[in-house]
């Protein structure tokens, strides 16, 4: 009798085995045949991505600061509205909520190694800190500021030595995008690109749009690598029409002339 019970629960205990074995053949087939995804808890599921708070069309106020030199001084506007005032009133009109013009720092004459230094005072960091929007200008002093002065002589406009002051100028301006996008990586950066002011003199017009159409490719060449800065284009404003959109001192834009590039600028950022 006892024999017949070990040989009972050893058969017993090989059925057992052997269904055991099946079911996990089963199992491994089927992961093989129908692999499982990863789910949450094989891993950390990776953080989901929030909106760009450089998305102005997304913000209820929207503060803005300038920088630069004349233009953005509005230099040359008899109704003392410039490019700034005109995009503050475009972008208000456009989304129907408050844009605030924080500072406008535009300054007569400044250069861009010049304002690499600015951005280190205080009241420059503290506006671009504040801003939602910043907008710049610089690089016309660099390039042409022998037309500032009325000097149009052939020394001054030399080819080969301003494409020298394009490259050095242009690793300031470089320097300068980076460090406002530095102090404040939320704020949509626009950069006005450079227009030739001698497009109407015919010894000048070919050797200054080789000089502003390289100034503006490497403008473009930093301002692409970085979603929150825009580079918004004027040479074509002013290629053909200079006589209408350019004030008497032959340098910067009238009223048209802001205008038109502060219409520019409303489609580069609001579309």
């Amino acid at each position: 009798m006892k024999s017949n019970r070990i040989w009972r629960l050893t058969a017993i205990t090989g059925v057992v085995s052997t269904l055991l074995l099946m079911v996990g053949f089963g199992y491994g087939v089927n992961d093989i045949l129908n692999p499982r995804g990863v789910t949450m808890t094989d891993e950390v599921a990776p953080k989901p991505q929030t909106p760009t708070s450089s998305d102005l069309s997304q913000k209820s106020t929207i503060q803005v600061t300038s920088i630069g030199d004349s233009l953005t001084r509005g230099t040359g506007d008899s109704t003392g509205n410039g490019y700034v005032r005109n995009v503050i009133r475009m972008l208000g009109d456009k989304w129907n909520k408050p844009v605030k013009l924080l500072n406008n720092l535009g300054i007569n004459g400044l250069r861009a190694d010049e304002l690499v230094h600015k951005l280190q005072e205080k009241g420059f960091k503290n506006a671009i800190m504040e801003s939602d929007l910043i907008l710049l200008t610089i690089g016309g002093n660099d390039l042409f500021s022998g037309a500032v002065e009325g000097d149009f002589s052939s020394e001054s406009f030399e080819l080969d030595k301003m494409l020298v002051k394009v490259d050095d100028s242009a690793k300031d301006l470089k320097t300068i995008l980076l460090q406002i996008s530095e102090l404040n990586p939320n704020a949509r950066i626009v950069y006005v690109g450079l227009y030739n002011p001698l497009a109407d003199m015919k010894d000048m017009r070919q050797i200054g749009n080789t000089v502003v159409q390289r100034w503006n490719n490497l403008a473009y060449a930093t301002i692409n690598k970085h979603p929150n800065m825009t580079l918004v284009p004027t040479a074509d404003l002013f290629q053909s029409t200079l006589s209408q959109v350019m004030s008497s001192d032959h340098f910067h834009p009238n009223a048209l002339g802001y205008e038109q590039i502060a219409t520019r600028i409303v489609q580069g950022i609001a579309p």
